[in-house]
């Protein structure tokens, strides 16, 4: 078991350190080089707080569009998973194979699902500006 600081609190005490008494200092490139490590370390925190949720999800999303029994591994595997997965997907969206009806749908949900995830982890306050990828109807 790990003491305290966790990783996230780590983080979450070096990005406090540089935003306020590192960055302020700095002129030029070299500050925007610090905000761009300060939001980095702000995605690494929000990808260790949510683990793999987001990860296995997309997975057993894939694994319903694709019409698979199977349930997707864990850990790096996981990853492994979702990338083959996704080429799969891939190619039936190139063969046509998901042009209309509910895999229609299906796809297209899933991508907007996989679009809030990412922009969860790396741009949250995009929802708070009261912005959302829409679901409720498909293009045509």
């Amino acid at each position: 078991m790990r003491d305290r600081p966790t990783p996230e609190e780590l983080l979450k005490g070096a990005r406090t350190v540089l935003d306020r008494d590192i960055a302020p200092t700095l002129d030029g490139e070299r500050r925007f080089a610090a905000i761009l490590i300060s939001r980095a370390m702000a995605v690494a925190a929000r990808a260790m707080a949510s683990g793999n949720a987001p990860l296995q999800a997309e997975a057993d999303r894939l694994l319903t569009i694709l019409g698979r029994k199977n349930h997707a591994p864990s850990g790096q595997a996981l990853h492994e998973e979702v990338l083959a997965l996704n080429r799969e997907l891939v190619a039936r969206i190139r063969g046509g194979h998901c042009d209309a009806g509910a895999e229609r749908r299906q796809v297209f949900e899933h991508l907007c699902q996989v679009t809030r995830d990412k922009l969860a982890e790396s741009n949250p306050r995009y929802f708070e500006q009261g912005k959302s990828p829409k679901t409720k109807e498909t293009p045509t």
